[in-house]
């Protein structure tokens, strides 16, 4: 007994020489496998004692932190046997460097040069067991979460409540042709748009595009501006007058719920002539109203500014990429165009949703809550969302929200 403790107090002093087993029985004048029964008993004293006495004849190591590779050689008097022994003699971490290559070759004294390259792991490296002895040691990093301060008051927009191309008189294949159903869907759309905005915000200005084929028709012979016939539910001046009192229900719910409204007549090309007439008998009908503005010029382009942006509206029966440079050099609007931060244009005509970006100017084609008629259904011009919208204008950062309502 007293032996075996002299061994392995002698044992344990060679060990700070870093050889070989061999080399270890030779001093020690006992066999290898003695050692190595000499070895286990000292790690189960300190388990900081290696695996394996490794004699490093000689040994290169180079890094290439840049290209995320490690190569190393060493000359050991045995040869490894796996990637779990190579790691551990050429000191790679396995858990962030994989081996891609190793190599031994037998040296003429018999002792054994070890090559490896080795590679930073990437993600596709990675095996569920990487994953699962992660999760042993992870802790997660707690970072104090910031709340938002909700104000009670809300904050005051401007809206604009866009219901292109109604074409109120039209004789439709998929749906209802009762003209006082669809007076109500307008109406319905309308006062859910409005609801959904203040529920959220107070409402500033409300500016109503009309016309954009607000009407069906433009004559008593149930023709557009141009002269194609058109199949309708009601004659000519009975659409006009429903169409009146439908918009005079609109403005008045508009002039409730806000503090202004804009009323911008937008000619489009079935009701160029009748969509005039109707702009000019609202403004008459409203001439003693301080807080419902008009403006009926007969001119196909017009123009406002809600705060720091710019809307520039056309019916959109042309090159739509062609509008944002007109506006920029319209004699009436470049100057509120060029000092504005935000730029739109909107526009109607085709019946369905589609929004752009032409050299920073944002294109909006507003959807229709029109039906499908005969000639839209031989066309293939048929499926498009029927919707409403209300946009969104924060006085300083543009457009802020979209709210749409469908029929």
């Amino acid at each position: 007994m007293a032996q075996d403790q002299n061994l392995l107090f002698q044992l344990e002093k060679l060990l700070s020489w870093k050889k070989s087993k061999k080399f270890m029985a030779e001093k020690l004048q006992i066999t290898e496998g003695e050692v190595e029964e000499l070895l286990k008993e000292l790690r189960g004293k300190d388990s900081s004692i290696e695996e394996e006495i490794v004699e490093y004849i000689s040994a290169a190591r180079k890094v290439n932190n840049e290209k995320g590779t490690l190569e190393s050689t060493l000359v050991l008097d045995y040869e490894p046997k796996d990637d779990i022994e190579l790691a551990r003699l050429h000191k790679i971490n396995l858990d962030k460097y994989v081996i891609t290559n190793y190599w031994s070759k037998v040296l003429p004294s018999g002792k054994f040069t070890s090559s490896v390259f080795s590679k930073l792991k990437k993600p596709q490296d990675y095996t569920p067991e990487d994953f699962a002895k992660f999760l042993q040691n992870y802790k997660p990093q707690h970072s104090a979460v910031k709340f938002v301060e909700i104000h009670s008051d809300k904050k005051t927009v401007d809206v604009e409540i866009s219901l292109s191309d109604f074409h109120l008189a039209k004789k439709v294949i998929d749906g209802n042709n009762d003209i006082e159903v669809r007076k109500a869907a307008y109406m319905h759309v309308v006062q859910e748009l409005v609801h959904n905005v203040k529920a959220v915000y107070n409402i500033g200005t409300v500016v109503l595009p009309i016309s954009n084929d607000f009407f069906h028709t433009d004559n008593y012979q149930n023709q557009t501006t141009a002269g194609t016939p058109q199949d309708t539910i009601v004659d000519y001046a009975q659409e006009y007058e429903h169409g009146f009192d439908l918009l005079v229900q609109a403005i008045d719910f508009l002039k409730a719920n806000s503090e202004e409204v804009q009323v911008i007549l937008v000619q489009g090309n079935h009701d160029k002539t009748k969509s005039y007439y109707l702009a000019h008998a609202l403004e008459v009908y409203y001439k003693s109203q301080t807080d419902v503005y008009f403006d009926r010029s007969t001119s196909s382009v017009k123009g406002i500014s809600l705060g720091t942006t710019f809307i520039g509206y056309h019916h959109g029966n042309c090159k739509i990429e062609d509008l944002p440079l007109l506006f920029a050099t319209h004699k009436d609007y470049s100057q509120e165009f060029g000092n504005a931060v935000y730029r739109e244009v909107h526009t109607g005509d085709k019946h369905h949703y589609m929004a752009k970006e032409v050299k920073g100017v944002r294109i909006q084609q507003m959807p229709s809550l029109s039906g499908i008629d005969r000639w839209h259904a031989d066309n293939n011009f048929v499926h498009s969302i029927r919707a409403g919208l209300a946009l969104v204008y924060h006085p300083l950062h543009g457009k802020i929200a979209e709210f749409e309502s469908r029929i």
